[in-house]
């Protein structure tokens, strides 16, 4: 067996022991994993694995949250579904529809946990409402791209919440669900893309906007199509792509978050206090000390 498909399944077998004893936040650590030695063994068409583990394990962290009555259940349609990528990935030819359809039929099953009572309740089916969402953002995205090279823009994130909470709410078409996972892997490297493309030279800059304006493009083409076998097979090229990009980020630079709360941090001006204002600090300090021990 290749070394790389078993090492992935090693990842796996670890993610169903997590997900078994309650580790959910561990089972987001595998799906990194997954991504870097997928990205090590140039499987790039497999890396969007790494990613479903990620969304599985912010899931049932969420329906923890919402109503642990629900968390055997739920964590029971996880194994399955976990099992099922395992079997898949033991395969000599993996195809990119069969783990598509694996990650869309999960999603049916846990979607209604992931819902409030009151949402429950109130909301219809209506997936073609849901797909309407995904045209108009779509649509949005494509004439704003000049926004993702704009210091701390929030479009990415903007339109993955958006785009979930109506298929949480209303159902999904497959090539919805495929455009909500796809930009969460968009909202990743672009982060570090962001990053990047400030701290860089100008011709280094130039390079990245045609980058970036080609990434936008490329899923303006695809999810404005009908050809469902064709979204299969792009939509996972360029979450390989993506992935790829975003772990050698990663290598490169960290977590992002932290990085930018450092440099945050460092920006803010150091207030120097005049030697003799530290003095009167002092006093008033160990002033106040021995009145409480003299209470």
């Amino acid at each position: 067996m290749d070394m790389i498909i078993e090492i992935t399944n090693q990842d796996m077998a670890t993610a169903i022991e997590a997900l078994k004893k309650d580790e959910f936040d561990f089972i987001n650590i595998i799906g990194n994993r997954i991504a870097t030695d997928l990205m090590i063994g140039n499987k790039n068409d497999l890396i969007m694995v790494g990613f479903i583990l990620k969304e599985v394990s912010s899931e049932l962290e969420r329906i923890r949250a919402m109503n642990e009555r629900n968390l055997p259940k739920c964590k029971e349609i996880g194994r399955k579904f976990f099992e099922e990528l395992q079997s898949l990935l033991y395969k000599d030819q993996v195809e990119k529809k069969e783990l598509w359809e694996n990650y869309l039929n999960y999603e049916s099953d846990i979607r209604k946990y992931l819902l409030t009572g009151i949402e429950s309740s109130t909301y219809k089916e209506n997936p073609n409402f849901t797909k309407e969402t995904r045209l108009m953002l779509l649509q949005h995205l494509n004439e704003n791209k000049e926004l993702l090279l704009k210091e701390r823009n929030a479009l990415i994130n903007g339109i993955v919440g958006e785009i979930s909470r109506v298929i949480n709410t209303h159902g999904f078409h497959p090539d919805d669900l495929m455009f909500y996972l796809l930009m969460k892997v968009f909202s990743g490297y672009s982060d570090y893309f962001l990053y990047d493309y400030i701290e860089g030279d100008e011709n280094d800059k130039k390079e990245k906007e045609i980058e970036i304006r080609a990434y936008v493009e490329q899923i303006h083409k695809i999810f404005s199509g009908t050809d469902l076998d064709d979204i299969y097979e792009k939509s996972a090229d360029i979450i390989g792509e993506l992935g790829h990009k975003w772990r050698k980020y990663f290598i490169n630079y960290g977590e992002i978050r932290l990085l930018l709360r450092a440099e945050r941090r460092a920006e803010i001006p150091r207030i120097e206090i005049p030697q003799e204002a530290k003095k009167k600090i002092g006093e008033v300090i160990i002033e106040g000390l021995q009145k409480e021990v003299e209470k």
